[in-house]
């Protein structure tokens, strides 16, 4: 009789056991998951983004932006690139996310900010005084410029901490007509792509 409450006793105790570990391992999982999604759900924060191809060709693109709420960024973007003239810009742009999830999915910007372009040869003909062109050496002209673009941006991976963006839209700078040189064009069409790092 005892020997088999015994073997009863070391049964129960066994059972339970596997069933407290079992119920640990669970609630682990459980705890484990659920820092993984919180983790995730987590709004990202800022992008710090460039172009990875441009500096192959001595240009550069590049954007920070940070998330100021849920449908809205503002970003700090620079770029040196190649029309027919060189044109070196810094912007400042408010982007809008219409489906509330800022940073990722689709946005549109209006930016402000400044401009310079040089014409490509050093010899330009000016054409601007009595009708008569003239030949000037050409200077690099500065000044301010408004922005719009449109963009889709996705977030990648797991954790979503790479960043891949790609737009589009126009630029205008507010030259002079004595800054033109007879080439460099105030309005200008402007793309996009870039791929980030997202930090929080």
């Amino acid at each position: 009789m005892s020997i088999s409450f015994a073997a009863s006793a070391r049964t129960l105790v066994a059972a339970v056991g596997v069933t407290l570990g079992t119920a640990l391992c669970a609630v682990a999982a459980d705890a484990q998951t659920l820092r993984e999604q919180t983790r995730t759900a987590t709004p990202s924060t800022h992008i710090l983004a460039v172009n990875p191809f441009l500096p192959l060709f001595g240009y550069f693109q590049g954007e920070y932006e940070r998330r100021l709420q849920d449908n809205l960024s503002l970003a700090v973007a620079g770029s040196h690139v190649r029309y027919d003239e060189y044109y070196t810009n810094l912007d400042v742009k408010l982007r809008l996310y219409p489906q509330d999830r800022a940073l990722d999915g689709f946005g549109i910007a209006a930016g402000l900010g400044v401009g310079s372009a040089k014409p490509d040869e050093n010899i330009v003909f000016d054409c601007s005084i009595n009708f008569e062109c003239v030949e000037r050496a050409a200077r690099r002209v500065t000044a301010p410029t408004f922005s719009v673009e449109a963009q889709y941006q996705w977030l990648l991976g797991r954790t979503r901490r790479t960043a891949v963006s790609v737009g589009g839209g126009a630029k205008r700078y507010f030259f002079s007509d004595s800054d033109l040189q007879d080439r460099i064009e105030r309005v200008l069409p402007t793309a996009r792509f870039t791929i980030g790092y997202v930090f929080r």
